[in-house]
């Protein structure tokens, strides 16, 4: 593992001196801005071609360094892909300004931005789930949507997706989300198209019908029909308003999933519909 302590070079003059931020945004980009040297080194810039970069946004590291470190990558000519969240509604007034001050500076050196609000887990939580697991939620949430995009290169299919592919419809295309529905029985590949889209921590400021990009891959087991697969492919595109975006699709095969269909969609360049507009997220969705 690569790791960087932020703001802590051993000398006098170290920002933090490996303390936290104390959640202030600009000890936070102070502090990365002093180890900028130190994170291109742990990012091994000439030699990397895609990076995701997770953080939460409203306290002082995730919302003052992640900006500084996209924008090492994005001027790198690195496909720079944010994957961050904002805060509960009950975390105060003042960290969702700071996250959303955060955002506005990560925007403009990302290629895609997702966000997850994690107001929006409200959605799938309960009464009954704890402090600690509301919050594996939203962490479970940040890891499917880097995870979505990878399997998309690493894993073989029938139809391959590569780097080429993901570079094509995520670079320099702002707003994005991400989805994937999975369903067995009759009907289910339409019903995981369906749950694919509706994703219950899509941020409603965002529309997937505005995509200018979009990445489909549907994955089923060896009982997987061309018919299921046409019928998957359809039902997403079709909400696509834009006749001119640009649409990529691959199939593959996995044995684990026999009986069942998932579909994975990366949906990129959405409209903004409000000025204060940023990105959503991901969330697996499952039905029998």
């Amino acid at each position: 593992e690569n790791r960087v302590q932020l703001g802590s070079t051993g000398s006098d003059t170290a920002i933090l001196g490996g303390l936290g931020c104390g959640a202030n945004p600009n000890a936070g980009r102070a502090a990365a801005e002093e180890s900028r040297d130190a994170i291109a080194d742990a990012l091994d810039l000439d030699n990397t071609n895609m990076v995701f970069l997770t953080a939460g946004m409203g306290g002082g590291t995730g919302t003052g360094a992640a900006p500084v470190v996209a924008e090492l990558c994005f001027h790198a000519g690195i496909l720079t892909v944010a994957v961050v969240t904002k805060p509960f509604f009950f975390e105060g007034r003042l960290r969702m300004r700071l996250a959303e001050e955060g955002l506005q500076n990560l925007k403009p050196v990302v290629d895609s931005l997702l966000v997850v609000p994690n107001q929006n887990l409200f959605q799938v939580a309960n009464e009954s789930t704890t402090f600690i697991d509301s919050f594996k939620l939203a962490d479970d949430v940040l890891l499917a949507g880097v995870k979505g995009i990878t399997d998309l290169m690493v894993s073989p299919g029938l139809i391959n997706l590569d780097f080429a592919d993901v570079q094509s419809v995520m670079h320099g295309m702002g707003n994005a989300i991400l989805g994937t529905g999975q369903a067995e029985g009759e009907g289910r590949a339409i019903r995981a198209a369906e749950l694919a889209l509706q994703n219950p921590l899509v941020h409603g400021e965002l529309d997937i019908s505005t995509a200018k990009g979009l990445l489909v891959n549907i994955t089923g087991g060896a009982d997987m029909t061309l018919y299921e697969v046409d019928q998957a492919a359809q039902r997403i595109t079709q909400i696509i308003k834009d006749e001119n975006a640009n649409i990529i699709f691959g199939s593959a095969f996995d044995v684990s999933l026999s009986g069942s269909i998932k579909v994975s969609i990366v949906a990129t360049g959405l409209d903004d519909s409000s000025t204060t507009a940023t990105a959503t997220s991901t969330y697996f969705n499952n039905s029998t």
